[in-house]
């Protein structure tokens, strides 16, 4: 199984989807399927973490309680 973690977002969706494909033609063998269904779900949870590290960098604004928008600091950041 190739390591997701040195490849980017884009790269490891294309992979995912290249996955998909492949499982729902229904054509793939089942030991295939399921050494494709191991790694689909490892892309998965990859692209997973760095959506979630992605919104972390975008919601660095808050609403103040005045209603304004102000940037908060991420000091409970647990991706740092």
């Amino acid at each position: 199984m190739p390591k997701s973690k040195s490849k980017s977002f884009e790269e490891n969706l294309a992979r995912l989807e290249e996955i998909v494909k492949l499982l729902e033609g229904g054509s793939v063998p089942l030991e295939e399927s399921m050494k494709l269904f191991q790694e689909g779900s490892g892309l998965a949870a990859s692209c997973g973490k760095l959506l979630d590290r992605a919104e972390l960098e975008i919601v660095k604004l808050t609403k103040a309680p005045d209603g304004t928008m102000q940037e908060v600091p991420f000091a409970n950041d647990p991706l740092n």
